[in-house]
């Protein structure tokens, strides 16, 4: 087993922070285009810290989602942290701050955890993985706020960038078709977006699909 130094652990962190940097200004952007303080940007990537959750949640926020719905879309979409934490389940056992790994836990973080299996391969297992999370949130509480002070003190045209979301979420879904070419979920949801907007209005569009999508996927399981 090898002792991984502080740079070589900010080494192996450095594809998240290529990709949280400009993904956190965009989200800083993003928030600031709704009207948003730029504190309360700042402090949700700071406290939720859930990338597309948190392009989510300042959509909700300015469209005055009930909570309820707040809930449900947040929890829907992060469900699967809940696996991450799972697939980490021995791993985040030996750890001293086992809760902030737990929190910290995102989709890149996962990706590198389980890419190193620090606890197989490095002595100061703890400080690695512990390390490699903090780092990570870093980058992207660093991107958010570099967002928020570009948003503050240069005159930017926000015309199109709520389009941000719905772009983040083509390319989720994207992903998620390419790793399980599944076109029946695929084209389920889409049929089921279509629909919504004809069925339930706008304060309750996402948390009548969501519904509906979880549901249709309970009962036709078998066949999707």
């Amino acid at each position: 087993m090898k002792q991984l130094s502080k740079f070589e652990i900010f080494k192996i962190t450095i594809p998240a922070m290529v990709g949280y940097i400009p993904l956190g200004i965009a989200f800083g952007l993003f928030g600031l285009s709704f009207g948003l303080d730029g504190v309360l940007v700042i402090l949700t990537s700071l406290l939720v810290y859930a990338g597309s959750a948190e392009f989510l949640l300042v959509g909700m926020i300015s469209a005055h989602a009930g909570l309820l719905e707040v809930f449900l879309a947040i929890f829907l979409i992060n469900l699967r942290h809940c696996f991450y934490t799972m697939a980490l389940l021995d791993d985040l056992k030996a750890l001293k701050f086992k809760f902030y790994a737990i929190f910290a836990l995102t989709d890149e973080s996962f990706a590198i955890l389980k890419a190193q299996n620090y606890i197989k391969n490095v002595q100061n297992y703890d400080m690695a993985v512990n390390l490699t999370l903090f780092l990570n949130q870093i980058y992207w509480v660093l991107g958010v706020s570099i967002g928020v002070l570009i948003g503050k003190n240069l005159k930017i045209d926000y015309a199109g960038i709520d389009f941000s979301l719905t772009a983040l979420f083509v390319v989720l879904s994207y992903e998620l078709y390419r790793q399980n070419k599944n076109y029946k979920v695929l084209l389920l949801g889409f049929i089921i977006g279509i629909a919504g907007l004809f069925i339930f209005s706008d304060k309750f569009f996402l948390m009548g699909t969501l519904l509906s999508a979880t549901i249709f996927l309970l009962m036709f399981k078998r066949w999707l």
